[in-house]
């Protein structure tokens, strides 16, 4: 499981001029996703949505993104 970088994750969404529900879209998530992510709502975050929103945003899931230990 990861935990969302909310911060990170807005600040690339908004340089790539996107929208919530547009990144969800290229995410091939839920139109809501994004938001519920950038509200803080989201907790955890499973790898393979993880890794979806690290692709529609070209980058690493790293950068967005904490691994929690365990999970």
């Amino acid at each position: 499981m990861f935990i969302p970088k909310v911060e990170e994750i807005k600040r690339r969404r908004l340089e790539a001029g996107l929208s919530r529900q547009k990144l969800s879209l290229l995410a091939g998530l839920p139109k809501n996703a994004v938001y519920r992510i950038e509200l803080d709502q989201a907790g955890y975050t499973y790898p393979i949505r993880a890794r979806a929103l690290a692709e529609a945003l070209h980058c690493e899931v790293e950068d967005i993104f904490t691994e929690t230990k365990g999970a």
